[in-house]
């Protein structure tokens, strides 16, 4: 069986920019799942710095923190097993 770029040249240029899309689109779609992520962590902060009194911001900011820390520990997007 020949490869898939001596049968059909084409085929084979379809294939390879069919794959830098698809890494293309996922690089794409982590980066902004990142940003957002990061932007809604800076605007809970900030709404919770807003009703704070200065004295207690630096509290304040490392609760969020801790939150967001124990958030994201839970939330790994598997199931945990069940306990026997």
């Amino acid at each position: 069986m020949p490869p898939i770029a001596v049968a059909d040249p084409l085929l084979a240029v379809v294939l390879v920019l069919v794959g830098a899309g698809t890494a293309l689109a996922r690089a794409w779609i982590a980066h902004r799942t990142a940003v957002r992520k990061e932007e809604e962590h800076t605007e809970r902060t900030r709404l919770a710095v807003i009703g704070s009194v200065s004295e207690h911001r630096a509290a304040v900011v490392r609760a969020c923190a801790q939150l967001e820390a124990a958030g994201r520990t839970v939330s790994t997007g598997r199931r945990r097993p069940r306990s026997p």
